[in-house]
């Protein structure tokens, strides 16, 4: 799912980011903290403002955005790219990010005000099998991300999950780290994160007669609650003793209530 823009056709055909095409009126310039390489991305800032509001007001607001190139240093190109992507209606690969990159896009996407990219990510993440060589890293990608509060959120909740479920992977990954280093403190907060943490409780199962949470056994039967195929019991009217109370279904979904009174093993119709 992509957010709202004017694109019905793929804009990215035929449009390189290393060969700047004519159409490009704004480019983003990147440089690599370990290695101290540039790089630059072209885009259309027609595009940019269609679908990001922060875009429209920075390129055609009352203070115009002046520079070309625009320095960019909060985020990776790589991240910045797949951000791009999701803007030209290109659907970033998700399942392919790792911990660290999904934080980035939910970074940017954030900044830039796109909320359907934001619950892909978010979805991206719930959804995600935790294997026990990735959850000192995902816990890692959480503290370092705690003011992004859903995205640390869903992680850490897969973490925590993982270590109340996986004990034995857990006490693996305890002897496989070296006390004192980084990785062995970011375990020990998890673990403790754990301890913390309520599990999640399974939901209440549903009754198999009624169909309802909560169960309706012990209610009075009305129009409002009743359910086709439901099993009942029939009790005795306590304002018309001997009354008895039966329900006729009319068509599987209607009902009629009908009081008999039982004299000498018979049923008179009231």
């Amino acid at each position: 799912m992509t957010d709202p823009n004017i694109q019905t056709i793929d804009l990215m055909a035929g449009i390189c980011d290393i060969s700047p095409n004519p159409t490009f009126d704004i480019s983003f310039t990147f440089v690599d903290q370990t290695t101290g390489e540039t790089s630059e991305l072209f885009a259309h800032k027609l595009v940019l403002a269609c679908g990001s509001p922060v875009f429209l007001k920075q390129f055609y607001g009352e203070i115009k955005e002046q520079k070309n190139p625009i320095p960019v240093e909060d985020s990776s190109s790589d991240a910045f790219k797949f951000f791009l992507d999701n803007l030209y209606n290109k659907k970033p690969p998700l399942k392919d990010m790792d911990f660290q990159l999904l934080g980035k896009m939910y970074y940017l996407a954030d900044k830039y005000l796109l909320e359907l990219l934001k619950e892909s990510v978010i979805q991206e993440v719930s959804s995600r099998k935790m294997v026990t060589e990735k959850v000192i890293e995902a816990a890692q990608v959480a503290e370092l991300n705690v003011h992004l509060e859903k995205f640390a959120s869903a992680v850490f909740h897969k973490c925590t999950s993982f270590v109340r479920d996986n004990p034995e992977s857990v006490l693996q990954i305890f002897d496989s780290e070296e006390a004192g280093e980084e990785r062995s403190y970011t375990l020990h907060r998890l673990m403790a994160r754990t301890n913390r943490t309520e599990p999640k409780q399974p939901p209440p199962p549903i009754c198999d007669n009624c169909k309802h949470d909560p169960c309706l056994h012990g209610e009075v039967l009305t129009e409002n609650n009743f359910v086709a195929g439901a099993l009942i019991c029939y009790i005795s009217n306590p304002s018309f003793p001997g009354l008895r109370k039966t329900i006729i279904k009319i068509g599987g979904s209607l009902f009629a209530f009908s009081y008999y009174r039982t004299v000498s093993g018979k049923r008179t119709q009231m």
